[in-house]
């Protein structure tokens, strides 16, 4: 592994602000690679050490004390980061890609040229005017293969935590928010396939799928699909994953902590009792 990493810490204001900045840059090499083993040899596969994968990134840290008395004090912090990993060359006897996770109706892979948690489902099939192809049943087409549907990992982290004391009192909590990525649904996938999920039953409730489809066939367009048509189709088993991949965006409370303070013992023995979530 080689690294490099740069940065920057400031402290002004009797070190009630704080600036941390950091730039990294890392080089993996040599990863543990599976091949087939070549004919004759007795065996099927064989381990090599090759690749180069890179990952970039980088960290800020801001943290304020806006107020801090004898009694009352208040600190917060807010965090940014952001990694960027990149595939850059696997081993020139590896040619189809390694799989990192797998099932039916999606694939995390990487290549070179990728990144890890590149995430791959089957589409829609559309014409030149990106309307979905159906077949003379009506039933929507796929593509042969997977194709790219985005990344796992978001495009950055941000995190705002607060800390107030007063006198023997103590609160704090974290908030962190990851914006962007995609994520897989295969539960709603196999749900929608079944008919037993809340938008099939909306389907029918309406009378059909609609939207601007064409029948490949003739070119007729379509306005109305049969709900079961259409759900048989694109869900269950290596159905149609376009449908159920989502934006993995979301802001949540990751930890709550509320303590007191004290000393028993004849002050001897100072003790902090804590409710944590």
């Amino acid at each position: 592994i080689n690294s490099m990493e740069v940065g920057a810490n400031i402290r002004v204001w009797d070190d009630r602000i704080g600036l941390d900045l950091t730039y990294y840059n890392i080089e993996s090499k040599d990863q543990f690679i599976q091949l087939p083993a070549p004919s004759g040899s007795g065996y099927s596969t064989y381990f090599v050490n090759a690749g180069l994968i890179e990952n970039k990134g980088i960290e800020a840290v801001l943290d304020i004390t806006p107020v801090l008395t004898s009694k009352f004090s208040w600190k917060t912090t807010f965090y940014y980061s952001r990694n960027r990993n990149k595939v850059v060359e696997t081993h020139p006897d590896l040619t189809n890609p390694i799989f990192t996770g797998a099932s039916e109706g999606y694939r995390s892979l990487f290549e070179a040229g990728g990144m890890i948690g590149d995430v791959y489902v089957f589409k829609y099939r559309r014409d030149e005017q990106g309307r979905i192809l159906l077949d003379d049943n009506n039933s929507p087409l796929k593509t042969q293969t997977e194709e790219y549907a985005g990344n796992l990992n978001p495009d950055y982290i941000l995190g705002w935590n607060n800390s107030f004391a007063l006198n023997n009192f103590s609160l704090n909590f974290l908030i962190v928010g990851k914006f962007g990525g995609v994520a897989f649904s295969q539960t709603e996938s196999m749900l929608d396939g079944a008919g037993v999920s809340q938008r099939t039953a909306d389907a029918r409730d309406a009378g059909g799928v609609f939207g601007d489809f064409v029948r490949e066939s003739d070119n007729a367009p379509v306005s109305s699909v049969d709900p079961e048509t259409w759900y048989r189709a694109i869900g269950d088993r290596n159905g149609i994953g376009e449908s159920y991949v989502y934006d993995r965006t979301n802001i949540r409370l990751s930890q709550f902590a509320f303590s007191y303070n004290f000393s028993w013992s004849r002050g001897k023995v100072p003790t902090t009792l804590s409710l944590v979530g």
